[in-house]
């Protein structure tokens, strides 16, 4: 990866833990906390269930083919519009997209980088106990 490439990284936290962090974020002018790159899961299994392989396509296109519409990214991916708009909700629900509004036109809505991220770093959440082994 070069330096000057941004990474978004998916970390794990339990949820009361994740409140904390988000009290303290700075905000924006909207007031809502702003993001530092990174997207918590409370767990593997979570994230698991979240990153099917068709969203990682859809990250794939939207940072690679720059569709124009959720339209133009379902005839891209072949499937249909309804269950990639409801992918590109949760994506953009979990902080991996955003949509972008055409401006003067009929208000389609252009999925984006959350920021323009080129990897996503999983950092994975340490195991939660420790084995101890002692000699009999």
């Amino acid at each position: 990866m070069k330096a000057n490439e941004q990474t978004l990284t998916v970390e794990f936290k339990d949820l009361s833990f994740l409140e904390k962090d988000l009290l303290s974020l700075p905000k924006n002018k909207a007031g809502k906390p702003q993001p530092k790159n990174v997207v918590y899961f409370d767990s593997l299994p979570s994230f698991r269930n979240f990153m099917t392989l068709q969203k990682i396509e859809i990250l794939t296109l939207v940072a690679e083919a720059n569709p124009k519409s959720i339209y133009e990214l379902s005839k891209m991916l072949n499937r249909a519009i309804a269950s990639v708009q409801r992918d590109c909700q949760m994506l953009e629900a979990a902080g991996f997209i955003t949509f972008e509004k055409e401006k003067g036109g009929r208000g389609t809505m252009t999925p984006k980088l959350s920021f323009p991220y080129h990897s996503i770093l999983v950092k994975l959440p340490e195991h939660p106990y420790e084995l101890q082994f002692k000699a009999a």
